[in-house]
Order: C-alpha cells, then structure tokens, then sequence
C-alpha cells in the first residue's frame, strides 16, 4: 500500500520540477514570436490610457478638474517663476503652490512642489517659452524619440520596434509628466557611446546631476570597473552643470534647495506622497506596517548589499579589460539603480529598458539563459500595474523583481565569477536544480 503514494509523490516531484525549469527557468513556450503578441497586447493596453486621458480632459484638466501629466505643473511653473525674476520662491513650497494656483486659474489639486536642484531648473526654463500643452507634449514626446533612438543603438533589428515601443515607461511616463524618460536617455546613451567614446560616455553620465540620486551606484561601479575617463567625462560635465547653474541662479537657489531637501524627505517617511505609489525597498516594509527606523535600516541594508554586489561584478584585472566590457559596466550599474534611493516611483523604472536590452541582444543572438525569459515577461506583466497593485494588496514587489534583473545582468557580465560564485556556495552545501543556470537556453 505504500507503494502508490511513494510513486505519486515521485511523479508530483517530477512534474513540478520540469514546470519550474522547463515552464519557468528556460522559457521554452515564450518563443520570438510570441513574444512580440504579448508585448503587443500589453502596448496596446498600455498605451489605450493616453487617448482616453486626452479624450475625457477639457481645456487640460482630466476629469478631476486636474491639469493632464500632473507632475509637469511643477516643472512649467517653476520656469514662470524664473522668467519673473523669483528664483528663490520656486523653492518656497508656499509660494510655488501659490504660483501654480494662478497659472491654473485657481483649480483646486494638491501642492506639486518642486525638490530637484537648480541643475534641473537649467532645463525647465525654456518652459515657460509655451503653453502648459505644447510645453508638456513638446518635452514628453520628444523625450520620448530620444529614449527611443538610443534604446535602437543597442538593438537595431527590425522587429525591435516592437518591444521598445510598447516598454511600459514609455507611457508612464508620458500620463505622468515625469522626466524619466530624459535621465534614462543619459543613462542609455552612455551605455551606447562607452565602448568607443568613454569621456562622452562620463559626460552623458554627469549630467544626471539633475537627479543625483540616480548616480549613487555610479562611483563604486566605475571605480571598481577602472573606468577612468568615463569618471573624468563625468565630473567636467557635472560640476560644469553646477557651477553654470550657479552662476545663472545665485547661491540662493542652492540653499532654497538644500532647505526644501529636508522636507522632501518627510513627503516619503509620512507618506504624503502615498505609499503604494513608491517602488524603493523602504516604501515596501512601510507597506507592511514596518517603522521609519526599521525601513531605512532595510533600504541602507539593500543599497549596500546591490552597490557592492555591482561592483564585484565589473571588478577586472586590467589584462580583461576590452571595449565591450564598459557596456556590460553600465548596465550593471544602471540595474542596481532601483535600490539605491528611498524615494523611487514607476516612472523612474523606465532606464531598466537599458539592461534589459543589453541582455537581449546577447539572447538572441547567443541563446538565452534560464530565468531571463521569465524576468523580462514579468517585468513587462507587472510594471504597468504596479500602483494597482500596491493600492490593491498593500505589497511593493518591485525590489525582488528589480533584484532578479540584476542577477540577469550581473550573471551576463560577469559568468566567470558566476560560476566561481556558484563553486563556492556548493561547496558551502547549497544545492541548485538539474538546471544548467549560467548555461544556455534555447533560441528565441
């Protein structure tokens, strides 16, 4: 009699393994093309949001009576403010609130307050030059040709068109009037122009001074991975950015923005920007009723482990080094970017369009390797639904999906010391499925 059940839980073992490795692992039933279906479906559902915002809006207010891409409302009045001569007051959270009352006739929408530096309101100023329409279709869609164009760098075949266009942070982005786009451009732009111009790479990387916490992993990985004209293309353009931004805006600007910085922090740690719209590992614990305390000593814990982990994997010997290496640095770094603030939203999550394509490429033209099939269609599932899902359930998983990316990539980069890696935790008794997972995978 015990024959049976000890056959049938053999059988069971069996077949849930060759789902998880087979299904799951390898991929095998996510072929080429359909892939391009789902990404197709997931475009044209994505997409369907912004015919339906401009539709449902009168005179750009959506149906809430508030002003269409939100976000952008801080970016243009603050570009009004300066071109009136009150550059001070863009940082005072009262009187830009009180400019953007007026420059929107008195609507009534919550405080859209302006936390980045004067490095970023060096690019708002042309702003003001149009209306809030043309201003934000013109700096939305054109950020978008631009993130498109460098994403087709990287891949240049003809049925890439297909996957970059329908990329959720496009049209996240996009509804929300954010800036993601343009500092991904950066981002991916130096990924293009490293393996042949390393200082024009560091250049397009220092100008993400206008968002500087996207540049925290960016030390440690260049420096690890000797990049060391990248490092100096960055500093001229970066502190070449602050030091015009000063020169145009005076110190007050700066200390405006020093000042608001402390206020910006408590917008996450109080949950005036709401939770469930926050991505980062420390809106992920205060989801689940976790303290201050104990979120920031989760997010410091992560942005060390995921900074270090980077640059383990760009760490080289100068005798392996090669022009193609600084792509496979890049993209590590721009992977570990989702662990490195506390404050992150989706529409930040649009440079991950960079590594993943990185990865991509190698797919097709090599074979795939177990898990990146998987990763790359979980990504695309739950990118766009991540709010809902937050709001939903109270639960962030972005920091585990952005962490197996990161493996994706890291194991890419770096499968030598994959391997080693993988040797050493064996020995320390691990064990791992029949599933080959530095090996290759079938075609796409």
């Amino acid at each position: 009699m015990s024959v049976i059940p000890a056959s049938l839980s053999r059988f069971l073992r069996s077949g849930v393994h060759l789902f998880i490795v087979k299904g799951v692992l390898e991929g095998r039933w996510l072929t080429r093309g359909r892939a391009l279906v789902y990404c197709l479906i997931s475009g044209i559902f994505n997409w369907g949001l912004l015919p339906y915002i401009l539709l449902a809006s009168h005179g750009g207010y959506d149906f809430h009576g508030v002003p269409i891409c939100l976000d952008f409302v801080s970016f243009w009045t603050a570009s009004i403010q300066v071109q009136c001569g009150h550059v001070a007051e863009v940082y005072n959270e009262i009187a830009h609130h009180l400019a953007e009352k007026v420059a929107f006739h008195g609507m009534t929408f919550g405080n859209v307050a302006f936390y980045y530096p004067p490095t970023w309101l060096l690019f708002c100023l042309p702003f003001a030059l149009a209306s809030y329409s043309v201003a934000v279709g013109l700096f939305e869609f054109g950020s978008m040709a631009v993130f498109v164009a460098v994403v087709r760098r990287l891949l240049p075949q003809r049925w890439a068109w297909i996957p970059i266009l329908m990329f959720p942070g496009l049209v996240i982005n996009i509804v929300n009037g954010q800036n993601g786009l343009l500092t991904g451009s950066f981002l991916g732009l130096a990924m293009v122009l490293i393996p042949t111009w390393p200082f024009l790479a560091g250049m397009s990387l220092g100008v993400l001074v206008i968002k500087p916490q996207l540049l925290l992993a960016a030390p440690v990985v260049l420096l690890c991975a000797r990049q060391w004209r990248v490092i100096a293309g960055g500093l001229c353009s970066g502190l070449g950015l602050i030091a015009v931004s000063w020169l145009t805006f005076g110190p007050a600007a700066w200390n405006g923005f020093f000042r608001v910085s402390a206020i910006a922090r408590k917008t996450y740690e109080m949950s005036y920007v709401p939770a469930w719209k926050m991505q980062s590992v420390f809106t992920s614990v205060r989801l689940l009723h976790g303290s201050i305390a104990m979120a920031y000593v989760a997010q410091i814990t992560m942005t060390l482990l995921v900074v270090a982990l980077a640059g383990w994997a760009v760490w080289r010997r100068p005798a392996s080094s090669c022009a193609e290496a600084g792509r496979a640095d890049m993209a590590v770094m721009i992977a570990a970017l989702p662990f490195c603030s506390p404050f992150l939203l989706d529409y930040d999550l649009a440079c991950l369009a960079f590594p993943m394509a990185w990865v991509l490429e190698r797919g097709v033209r090599g074979g795939w390797w177990s898990g990146e099939k998987f990763v790359f269609f979980l990504i695309f599932l739950y990118l766009p639904a991540a709010r809902i899902f937050g709001r939903a359930f109270l639960l962030c998983p972005t920091p585990p999906i952005a962490f197996l990316l990161l493996l994706v990539v890291v194991r890419r980069a770096a499968p030598e010391r994959w391997r080693q890696a993988r040797g050493v935790l064996r020995k320390c008794g691990w064990r791992r499925s029949t599933a080959s997972i530095a090996g290759a995978g079938v075609q796409a």
